[in-house]
Parts: C-alpha cells; sequence; structure tokens
C-alpha cells in the first residue's frame, strides 16, 4: 500500500469447498496445505507486514481446526469470518502465539432487510514499524430492531465496549514456560490412553468431560499418575496455564460436602486466588479455563472421595480435570469419560524393564526377562522397582527370580487367607516386590539394617507433599549421618524420590509404597515425633528461628489435621505467636476451631480463642475474629483472669481500628488495657498497647506524638531483650520518617534495621510487609519497574499463600497505582482489573479501604 513502509498481506481462504448439507458443522476442511500454500511464501517462511484472512466459516465448524489454528496462530495476525452473523471477538492464545478472530456484521436485502439485525464494524489497527499489529480499536455499528429504526454505536454485545467502541491491546507474546524435569523418565505403551484422554479434555468443539482414571480392577500400580503426567509433558502448548496437582491425604476421607469444599480451598491455595465462599467455585473455574490449566486430583480411593470429587467436578465444569484412584465407580456416572487402565499386556511390560536396564543386563537375558515380567504381574510400578534392584543392586534376571522363588513368590505361605491375595492377586504381587525392596536395602545396610528400614517403615506416615531432611530425621527417628546413609541406599533403589520443586534437600515416598510402609510403624509414635519436632521449633527465640517451619508449610498444614487430645493445647500454646504472624490463616482457624470443640477446660479454651480471634482478623474475617474476642473475654472475665480479659480487649480494639473506629479502639486501649496491665506490671503488654495507641496517633495524622511514643518504647523492647519488636518499632519509626518525605532514613531502616531481623527469624510476613515499604519508597523515587518487581515477586506471592485477604487487596492496590503511575501500554486496563478485585474483597471485609479505593477508581476514570 502506498505510504506504507510494510505490506499488507490478505490471504482469502475457502472454507466452503466441502459445503452441501445443512449439518455440516464439524465435517467442513479448510487444509492446513491451503493455509500454509496461501500464508506463507514459496520458502514455508511467514509473509512480512501484517497479515489479514478473510474465510466464511468460523474455526469450530472445521474438522481439521486445530491444526489450521496452529498455522493461522503462526502465520496471521488477524482472522475476519462471517457465516453466523453476530459481532463476535475470539482470542486464542498460547505460547509465543496469538490469533484473533472476529465474526463479520450482515447487512440484509429485501423490502424488510432493515427489520433484521443489520451490523458492521470498523477496525482502526495500530501498528509498528514493521507491520506488527500492537493494538486494535473497534467500534460496533448495529441497526435497532424497530422497523422504522436507525443504525447506532452498539454497546450491547459487549459489557466492556461502552458505546459500541473497545480496545484490544496485544501483548508481546510470552515465552513457554521451562519444561519440567524429566530427567532418568522412561514411557512406553499407553498411545490409546494418551489418545482418549486429548479427545476428552481438549476437544475441538463440545464442552469438556472429566476424565476419570482408574484401572479396570481398581488396583493400584498400574501408572495412573504416571500416565497423567505424560500427557501433561505431552500437550504442554494445549495448556499454557500448566498443572495443579491436588493429592487426597490418608486421612482425608470425610463426608462429601465438606470434602469437596475444602479440595476446592486447596485448587484455590494452589493457584493463589482468594475470594468469598460463595464466588470460590466461579473463581476457579474461570482461573482454570484461561489459562486452560489441567486439575489433576489423585488418590481418590474411596465411595466418600469419589462423591466429593463429583461434586467439585459439577462446580468447575468445562475445566479439565483428571481424576485418579482406586475406587471402582470413578467414572460410571453420567457426564464422565472413564479412561480404564490395566495392567500392561507382556510386550508392553517386556519393552519398560528392557528400556530401564542398560543393554548389557538386556542381552541374552530375554527368556529370564520374561519369567519376571510373569511374576511380577506385568504391573508397571513393580517392573520399575524390579529393574531398580537389576540395575543398581547386583542381580541379575536369573537370579532375581531365585530369590523371588526361595522368598516363595510363586506362593504366598505366610498369609494363603489374605483377603487382598483373595480379592486380586496382583495387589499381592505389589506387597512381595516392596517385601523384596526392603530385603535388599537391610543387606545393603548391612549391621545397621534394622534400625534404619524401621526408619523407612515410620517415613510411610511423612505427608505424601515430601519432607526435608531436619524433618525426615525426626519422623524416622534417626540420627543425622544415619538418615542420610538411608537416603542415599533408599534412593539407588527407587524406594524414595526426591522432591525437586523444593530448593532445599527433600524427598517424597510414593503414596502406594508408603501405604505398605505405614503398616510396619507405629502410627502414634511416628506422630509423636513429628509433633515435637513442630512444637520444638514453633517456640521460635532468635537463636531458633522459624525457617525451618516455614519450609515444611505443607507438612505443617498435614500435621495440624492430625493434631488431636492434650497435644491440641501444647501445639496451640507453642504455636500462637507463628500462626499468627505466619498462617497458613485458615489451616489454623480449622485447627483452634477443632480444639475448642473438643476441649472445655476454660483456660484451655482462652488460649485457643485467642489465637482463632488473630488468625481470623490476619485473613480478615473480621466478623469471626470478633466472636472469638467475645468469647474469650466472656471465659477469661468468669474465671477471673483479668490480664487474660485484657488480652481479648486488645483484640476488639485491633477488629475496631480494622474497620475504622479509631475512637472506638482507642477507648478500649486506654480504658480496658492499660491501667491493667500497668496495675499488675506487665512491661510487654503494657508497652504493646502504647505501640498500638501510637498506631492511632499516627492514622490521624499526629506523627510527633507518635514518633515521641515509639521513641520511648525502643529501650523497652532493648531491655527486654525481643529483637522481634524492636524491629517491628524500628519500621512503624521509618513509616512516620516516610511520611515526612525522609526517604533516605526510611530505607536505611528497612534495609539495615528490619529485613536482617525478619529473615533471621523466618518471619515471612513481616519480610513481605518490609519489602513492600521499601517498594513505596522506589515507587516514591519514580523507580516503578522496580517497585512492580518487589510487589509482583517477593510481595504480593507471600500474601496469597498466607491467605492474608487483606493484605492481598492492600498490595493489589499499591500494584495498581504503579501501573497508573508508570502508564505504559495495558496498564490501565490492568490496573482496573486489579482495583475491582481489591474493591470487591474490601467490601466482602467491611473495612474502610473499600471507599479509597472507589475513590481512586473515580479519580483515575476507571470503572467499578
Amino acid at each position: 500500500m502506498p505510504d506504507l513502509p510494510f505490506d499488507v498481506q490478505v490471504i482469502g481462504l475457502d472454507s466452503a469447498w466441502l459445503c452441501g448439507k445443512d449439518e455440516e458443522s464439524g465435517c467442513l476442511l479448510l487444509t492446513e496445505d491451503q493455509v500454509a500454500r496461501l500464508a506463507t511464501d514459496e520458502h514455508g517462511k511467514t509473509l512480512p507486514g501484517f497479515r489479514l484472512a478473510l474465510m466464511h466459516h468460523p474455526l469450530t465448524d472445521l474438522r481439521d481446526a486445530d491444526g489450521c489454528r496452529d498455522l493461522l496462530a503462526e502465520h496471521v495476525d488477524l482472522v475476519l469470518r462471517g457465516h453466523l452473523h453476530r459481532e463476535e471477538l475470539v482470542a486464542w492464545v498460547s505460547p509465543g502465539q496469538k490469533l484473533l478472530q472476529f465474526a463479520a456484521g450482515c447487512l440484509y436485502e429485501g423490502t424488510d432487510g432493515n427489520t433484521w439485525p443489520n451490523a458492521c464494524h470498523l477496525f482502526d489497527v495500530t501498528l509498528d514499524a514493521e507491520g506488527r499489529p500492537k493494538r486494535y480499536d473497534v467500534r460496533l455499528r448495529g441497526f435497532s430492531d424497530h422497523r422504522t429504526g436507525f443504525w447506532l454505536d452498539d454497546g450491547r454485545l459487549y459489557p466492556q465496549a461502552r458505546h459500541g467502541r473497545f480496545t484490544w491491546v496485544v501483548r508481546p507474546p510470552t515465552d513457554p514456560p521451562p519444561p519440567p524435569s524429566t530427567r532418568g523418565r522412561i514411557f512406553v505403551g499407553r498411545r490409546e490412553e494418551l489418545r482418549r484422554i486429548a479427545e476428552v479434555l481438549l476437544p475441538s468443539a463440545g464442552e469438556r468431560k472429566p476424565a476419570a482414571l482408574c484401572a479396570v480392577q481398581g488396583m493400584p500400580g498400574v501408572g495412573k499418575s504416571y500416565l497423567v503426567e505424560q500427557f501433561r509433558i505431552d500437550r504442554a502448548s494445549d495448556l499454557p496455564g500448566g498443572a495443579v496437582l491436588v493429592a487426597l491425604q490418608p486421612e482425608q476421607s470425610h463426608a462429601a460436602e465438606p470434602l469437596s469444599t475444602a479440595l476446592l480451598g486447596q485448587i484455590a491455595d494452589r493457584l493463589s486466588l482468594r475470594a468469598p465462599p460463595e464466588e470460590m467455585a466461579a473463581r476457579v473455574r474461570d482461573r482454570l479455563r484461561a489459562p486452560l490449566t489441567l486439575l489433576h486430583v489423585e488418590n481418590v480411593d474411596s465411595e466418600a472421595t469419589a462423591g466429593a470429587v463429583v461434586r467439585l467436578a459439577r462446580w468447575l465444569r468445562d475445566c479439565p480435570m483428571i481424576v485418579t484412584g482406586r475406587y471402582k465407580g470413578l467414572g460410571n456416572g453420567p457426564g464422565w469419560a472413564r479412561v480404564p487402565v490395566a495392567e500392561f499386556d507382556e510386550s508392553t511390560a517386556l519393552e519398560q524393564i528392557e528400556a530401564e536396564l542398560p543393554p548389557e543386563r538386556v542381552r541374552g537375558k530375554r527368556e529370564e526377562l520374561r519369567c519376571l515380567v510373569r511374576e511380577l504381574g506385568r504391573l508397571p510400578l513393580a517392573l520399575h522397582l524390579a529393574a531398580g534392584y537389576l540395575r543398581e543392586g547386583g542381580y541379575d534376571a536369573e537370579t532375581f527370580l531365585e530369590e523371588l522363588r526361595r522368598s516363595g513368590f510363586d506362593l504366598d505361605p505366610n498369609h494363603p487367607d489374605d483377603r487382598v491375595l483373595q480379592e486380586d492377586s496382583q495387589r499381592a504381587n505389589l506387597h512381595r516386590t516392596f517385601s523384596l525392596s526392603l530385603a535388599l536395602l537391610g543387606r545393603q545396610l548391612g549391621a545397621d539394617a534394622d534400625a534404619l528400614v524401621a526408619g523407612l517403615r515410620a517415613l510411610g506416615h511423612a505427608p505424601l507433599g515430601g519432607f526435608g531432611r531436619s524433618l525426615g530425621e525426626a519422623l524416622a527417628g534417626l540420627s543425622a549421618v544415619d538418615f542420610g546413609r538411608l537416603m542415599n541406599s533408599a534412593g539407588k533403589l527407587s524406594l524414595v524420590m526426591p522432591a525437586e520443586e523444593r530448593e532445599d534437600d527433600a524427598w517424597r515416598i510414593h503414596p502406594l509404597l508408603a501405604e505398605w510402609l505405614r503398616r510396619g510403624a507405629d502410627g502414634a509414635a511416628v506422630l509423636a515425633r513429628m509433633t515435637e519436632w513442630f512444637v520444638t521449633r514453633l517456640r521460635a527465640t532468635a537463636e531458633q528461628p522459624w525457617k525451618e517451619v516455614t519450609r515444611e508449610a505443607e507438612a505443617l498444614a498435614a500435621w495440624l489435621a492430625r493434631v488431636s487430645g492434650e497435644d491440641v493445647v501444647r501445639v496451640e500454646r507453642a504455636g500462637s505467636q507463628y500462626a499468627i504472624m505466619n498462617g497458613p490463616f485458615h489451616v489454623w482457624m480449622e485447627f483452634c476451631a477443632r480444639g475448642l470443640a473438643e476441649r472445655s477446660d476454660p483456660k484451655e479454651r482462652s488460649g485457643l480463642l485467642w489465637t482463632l480471634a488473630n488468625v481470623a482478623r490476619r485473613m480478615g474475617d473480621l466478623d469471626r475474629a470478633a466472636d472469638a474476642a467475645e468469647q474469650k473475654l466472656a471465659v477469661d472475665r468468669a474465671r477471673g483472669g483479668e490480664r487474660e480479659a485484657a488480652l481479648a480487649a486488645g483484640c476488639r480494639a485491633d477488629i475496631a481500628q480494622a474497620r475504622g473506629l479509631l475512637d472506638e479502639a482507642l477507648r478500649i486501649r486506654q480504658q480496658e488495657q492499660l491501667p491493667v496491665f500497668e496495675r499488675l506490671g506487665d512491661v510487654r503488654e503494657r508497652a504493646v498497647t502504647l505501640s498500638k495507641i501510637a498506631d492511632i496517633a499516627q492514622a490521624r495524622g499526629q506523627l510527633d506524638e507518635a514518633l515521641h511514643i515509639r521513641q520511648e518504647l525502643l529501650p523497652v523492647f532493648e531491655r527486654l531483650g525481643d529483637v522481634h519488636a524492636r524491629a517491628v518499632t524500628l519500621g512503624q519509626i521509618a513509616d512516620i520518617a516516610q511520611e515526612k518525605g525522609q526517604l533516605d532514613e526510611a530505607l536505611r531502616i528497612r534495609q539495615q534495621e528490619e529485613l536482617p531481623v525478619f529473615e533471621r527469624l523466618g518471619d515471612v510476613h513481616a519480610r513481605a510487609v518490609t519489602l513492600g515499604q521499601i517498594a513505596d519508597i522506589a515507587q516514591a523515587r519514580g523507580q516503578l519497574d522496580e517497585a512492580l518487581r518487589i510487589r509482583q515477586q517477593e510481595e504480593l506471592p507471600v500474601y496469597e499463600r498466607l491467605g492474608a485477604t487483606r493484605d492481598i487487596l492492600v498490595a493489589r492496590t499499591n500494584i495498581a497505582l504503579c501501573l497508573l503511575d508508570r502508564n505504559a501500554p495495558g496498564d490501565r486496563g490492568n490496573a482496573a482489573g486489579l482495583l475491582r478485585l481489591a474493591c470487591s474483597a474490601a467490601v466482602g471485609l467491611g473495612i474502610p479501604e473499600a471507599d479509597q479505593i472507589r475513590q481512586i477508581q473515580q479519580h483515575h476514570g476507571l470503572s467499578r
């Protein structure tokens, strides 16, 4: 085109050459050959400049839609099509590719043509110097429905198309996520199962069905989870959002309704989503669908858990979801697609074991290996373990078979009436394989075998998510040296696997093997050792920080669910401060609620109510926090606990302050708390109360008064040796310096006085808050990219992991303000979305930040 420094390519595609019947959807062919010939040059390279394709039918009507869509996304910028004459914009996005498809309006002819929904639209495309699209400004024009109608700017189709106009900003394609580690991964067979899963989860049209994977016999060890992982690896480009795995714990066998709600909460945690309970399912569903993310629910092994997953699937319809487990009823209900997974046939089983062995261990041994495959029942997990013995343990196929025969593998002399053997002989084969694994391990460990193998059995009670070195030593009841020996030897025999997603030394045990190991261990003794490990580390000091507990966050949640009886009180007393500062808040809330249902002693209930009130407040559930605080106040007054009642009053003041009721908060501090602590001589609580009075003064703009109080408190905390409270007080002094414009001094305090203390103590929440305040300084200095980096990468993810709802909405608001200051392409739209989320959360919590966010939206002209 004249006056343009680049080409404009207009590509006409024939989608109608197979037309000829009414029900043609899904039968038409565009052909990849046609797209490739017309949309590329003679060398198969993408045409230069802006590429516009015209075609009649939508991609969803094509039988070869998937392949043609991939080619169009690679070689075309915009597709304009007709056929269904209703304006519709569809964006298809994958890593590194983006395709926009827009349906044309239609002009009807005839005497009554103007009574039909006539429409047209205008595209204004902004291109860069090479003809690459940067944005599309679209104007939608429609004819009114009345017989004597008129043309108008039509905003009826899209809510965001106010007055019939909207803008689509083209962002640079994102790089695909790095592939997960597949080192040493061997996968054979299962091609039909993979094809079936893809057919169900990634259909070219229609609603997806959840794919329930289970063996025909419902047996363990057939490689269900391994198959799902292979599907995820093979179809990574179709699942740009990756995958979310939720593994049901053995204890999770509750009724279907509460379990399905708990599962939804776990998925939301994995996706870093926060929403009111009534909106959670919709939020999770939207996130799983864009970007498309695979959901895998594992270990569904009972009728109760299957019922819970059925409920979950109803909530998350049209999301790619796979359920794996042993329960035979999985996938039998309407709307589900069942993909049965049986043991290997003999040739595939041979292929697997040969692939896992070096060539010299296979050469000339085919018949021996065939016998081994038969003895192991062609189960993939058993074959993998056996290959580990042959590869690492000095066995060949013949001697391994001899060992099996000596142990009575052909029969079951130890338990001839074993229920599992009678119901399903294949499960007994797996049991014998595990027995041989431990026998081989014992021989490798030598004289210490009994103690070390007992340690491995104890690790069967470890959380399914894995365990680090220190926690593993405690669970196994072993010294550091013995535990290291055990992990080294067991790792060689594939009995433990590295937890590769963790940065520290950590391991996990396959759930089937863990279940078998648990049979030979005293679960109560293991839980007692786990409790001692956590209780000791929850009592944090400057010399023994919380870092180890923080690394074992998943184990912490699993352990808290198992604590009961007298240990509930011990754990609350040891872990209250950690719970209030670091969460996970929803886990501690459930723990406290369970403890309150079990314990009747007033003093014990007072402690549980204290922790519950504070973690509920930190989570943003102010109503529940207020209820717990009132209950605590009543309990403490009834038992004559003056100091505890004053602490309960402090909870009420915290909640009032969070709701913006500063006068009431100040009254409680001055009349119900301070006199009590002064009369009792409680120096620390008096100082804490004065610090919160200073918070109120600062909130009212009385900076000098607040600064005076804080400076008087510093030596108090220093005398008490409370390094955490001292660091917090210094941070509050930095807040005042920052408000007065003394940015250098504020930054010095943040970086030199606060951060090192919180990092040493393992207080992840206080560290995130401090980093957010450092971002405030960067933003005030105009360093917007650095401020955004800190907020998005180091601050917000911590709040999301902890479930700190109020902190999340404040962080989102600050990110939005930073985006509005930067004002790069797309920033305004992203800021508007963040402010909507933040405002919705603030309204739900009933806190004054809601009005502040509305004022920001109004000031910047952003829709609510």
